[in-house]
């Protein structure tokens, strides 16, 4: 069998200190090293309050641009297409700016989006395009196969039109106070918080996200990624597995599941619910659904 000086074989790249590079490597740029890490099922990576964070803080539901931009190195080569249709204040699209790949983001509120430029500015990052407007009407005027990966955040059902609790916070020796509202902006707009019931906003969630990553499955190019930002709620007595639906929800649009991953959030701080009376989970991770056009 040929093969190159030093015991590397011709299709092999030596990267030093990261590793082999298979030329044969079809999905990204990672060496066999760095393949293996980015395979674990569970992320416990922790992420610093970096690019303006106290800024992007401002939206309940931003993420980590450094997780992007690992999952986004994991899921494309260099130079790839990213959309997000959820873009919020912009995690992916900076993400997408970290890894040398182009990006699109589409976002409801134009607040987000100012935030996201204005965090660009801030740190002299280059913008990524980010379009304002509802992407179940955006996504249609873009061709189909545009884009090599769809990395995105959903909203979380009508977990932002509620209130996190009838009643209010008290810590031991603490006068009581009103629960903190949350920062999530909804997605459905003109919606009073308190019409809606559970089942007509959990229908009305998974509608908008059927219609949305239709359009996003469209413009993805055959046997790429759909990467998906999921939490589980824990509302009303029980244990909502959004996760399960919405994973169901995109297999019923022709794409394959291949993993859930589980990013355990180390900076999130616990919470005594249910003491003494019934077990109520802290909730400290949120899933990552990884799925697969064919």
């Amino acid at each position: 069998m040929e093969e190159t000086r030093g015991g590397l074989k011709p299709h092999h790249v030596d990267m030093g200190e990261r590793g082999i590079y298979h030329r044969d490597n079809r999905l990204n740029d990672l060496t066999g090293k760095e393949w293996v890490y980015a395979t674990r099922s569970v992320i416990n990576k922790s992420f610093p309050p970096s690019f303006q964070f106290a800024l992007r803080s401002q939206h309940g539901g931003q993420k980590p641009p450094e997780l992007c931009a690992d999952l986004i190195r994991t899921f494309t080569k260099s130079g790839a297409r990213v959309l997000d249709p959820f873009m919020g204040v912009g995690g992916t699209l900076i993400g997408a700016t970290l890894t040398d790949r182009q990006a699109v983001g589409v976002e409801i509120n134009p607040r987000w989006v100012e935030i996201y430029r204005e965090v660009c500015r801030l740190e002299g990052l280059a913008e990524q395009e980010a379009i304002c407007g509802d992407s179940r009407v955006v996504l249609r005027d873009m061709p189909d196969g545009g884009f090599d990966l769809v990395l995105t955040d959903v909203p979380y059902w009508n977990m932002d039109r509620r209130r996190r609790s009838t009643g209010k916070f008290k810590r031991a020796g603490g006068p009581a106070t009103e629960r903190r509202r949350s920062k999530l902006s909804p997605f459905a707009a003109g919606e009073a918080e308190t019409g809606v019931t559970g089942l007509e906003g959990r229908e009305e969630w998974l509608e908008t996200m059927r219609a949305v990553f239709a359009e996003a499955v469209r413009v993805l190019r055959p046997r790429r990624y759909v990467v998906v930002f999921i939490g589980d709620m824990y509302h009303s007595g029980r244990y909502h597995m959004l996760s399960a639906q919405l994973a169901e929800l995109l297999e019923g649009l022709g794409l394959v599941l291949k993993a859930n991953l589980i990013w355990y959030d180390v900076a999130k701080p616990l919470h005594v619910y249910g003491y003494r009376y019934e077990f109520i989970p802290s909730m400290i991770h949120q899933n990552i659904l990884v799925l697969r056009k064919p």
